[in-house]
């Protein structure tokens, strides 16, 4: 009797423990690894835009602004893919007829890694009418930066135009995490 009390625990143990382990291991659910998420793009304006004057030289008097006006272009920093960065820049409504181009400064504070870049203009379009806010556009620009903290500094004055001026009042100044 003591032998047959034994197998007959012993049998009841070991249908329990089949039981248990029988439900996470033979479940029909399909584990599946979880992917990283991708980090959605994130647009960041500079937190100081760059203000400059550009105008026109005497030779075309005519055709000049008087007096130039104040003009404001804010970039901005796209980032989204790991390490990468789009600078692009969009130039405030104004009466000037002078588009100038705007290069960007900027340096990886977790890595040193530094760079410039240029967002150059985009052409013209010719096709009538054109409207204030589309007469100056920026070309994007995609620099790698890799990750961490970046500041830039954007600035106007690279190549003023032949027959004008341009001063730069103050340079734009933005700060950004990248993944």
């Amino acid at each position: 009797m003591c032998r047959a009390a034994i197998r007959r625990s012993f049998v009841a143990w070991a249908a329990a423990l089949m039981a248990v382990l029988a439900i996470p291991l033979c479940s029909s659910a399909t584990a599946i690894a979880d992917t990283p998420p991708v980090p959605a793009a994130t647009t960041t304006a500079f937190q100081v835009p760059v203000r400059f004057v550009a105008g026109c030289l005497l030779l075309t008097v005519l055709a000049c602004d008087y007096p130039p006006p104040l003009s404001t272009v804010t970039p901005s920093a796209t980032t989204g893919t790991s390490g990468m960065v789009t600078f692009a820049a969009e130039r405030s409504t104004t009466t000037s007829t002078y588009c100038v181009a705007v290069s960007v400064n900027w340096r990886n504070l977790t890595t040193g890694v530094a760079g410039t870049t240029a967002l150059g203009l985009v052409g013209p379009d010719y096709s009538p009418p054109t409207a204030p806010e589309d007469r100056c556009r920026y070309a994007p620009a995609t620099v790698i930066t890799g990750s961490g903290t970046i500041a830039a500094v954007a600035d106007v004055g690279a190549h003023p135009p032949v027959d004008g001026y341009q001063i730069l009042v103050h340079p734009g100044l933005g700060t950004f995490p990248v993944p």
